[in-house]
C-alpha cells in the first residue's frame, strides 16, 4: 500500500502522510491547530527578532563611527586645542580604532561591539578615578553610547542563538545556517 504525499504548509516540502514533523522546517504536520499556530507565531517572532537585531547592529555601527569621528576631530576643536601632542595622538589612534570596529560590525558583530563597549567602560572608570566630575560631564551622551553598544551586543547574541537553533529561518533570511 503506497502512502499518500502531503505538502508542508510552511516550507512547501513534499512529505509522507505519516510524517509527524516536517524534516526541513520542523512544522508539526500532525499537531493540533494550537501547536501549528504556536509554531507559526514563534517563526514570526523569531524573524522579527533577527530583523530587529540587524537594525540595532546598524545603529551600533553608527555609534562607533560617531565616537571614532569625535576622537579624531576632537583635538582640533577649540574645546580641546590646549591638549598635549601625546593626548592628540592617542585620541586620533583611538578614533581610528572605533572606526575600524564600526567597519567590522557586520563581519564579526559580537567582537566589534564587545571590545569597544569594554574600552568605553574602562575609559569611564578611569575618568571616575581621575575626577568624578569628568564622568558626570556629558553623562547623557555617555549613557547613549553605553546603552546603544550594550543593547546592540545583547540583540546580536539573541539573534545568533535564534539562527543557530532555527536552521530553516537562517536559510530563509540568507544566513544559510551559519553564524551571523
Amino acid at each position: 500500500m503506497e502512502s499518500k504525499m502531503i505538502t508542508c504548509k510552511v516550507c512547501k516540502t513534499e512529505l509522507n502522510e505519516q510524517e509527524l514533523i516536517c524534516n526541513i522546517c520542523k512544522y508539526p504536520i500532525q499537531g493540533t491547530e494550537k501547536e501549528q499556530a504556536s509554531f507559526i507565531a514563534k517563526q514570526i517572532i523569531q524573524k522579527g527578532d533577527v530583523e530587529d537585531s540587524i537594525e540595532q547592529l546598524n545603529k551600533s555601527r553608527w555609534i562607533l563611527f560617531g565616537l571614532g569621528a569625535l576622537y579624531v576631530v576632537g583635538p582640533f576643536t577649540p574645546l580641546m586645542s590646549s591638549t598635549s601632542a601625546a593626548a592628540i595622538v592617542i585620541s586620533i589612534l583611538l578614533g581610528f580604532v572605533f572606526i575600524g570596529f564600526g567597519f567590522l560590525t557586520f563581519r564579526k558583530p559580537k567582537i566589534a561591539l564587545l571590545i569597544p563597549l569594554g574600552m568605553t567602560l574602562f575609559y569611564y572608570f578611569i575618568l571616575l578615578l581621575i575626577n568624578p566630575f569628568l564622568l558626570w560631564s556629558g553623562f547623557l551622551w555617555k549613557m547613549v553610547v553605553l546603552i546603544g553598544l550594550g543593547y546592540g551586543y545583547s540583540s546580536v547574541s539573541k539573534s545568533e542563538k535564534i539562527l543557530k537553533e532555527n536552521k530553516y529561518l537562517a536559510e530563509q533570511l540568507g544566513y544559510g545556517g551559519e553564524k551571523k
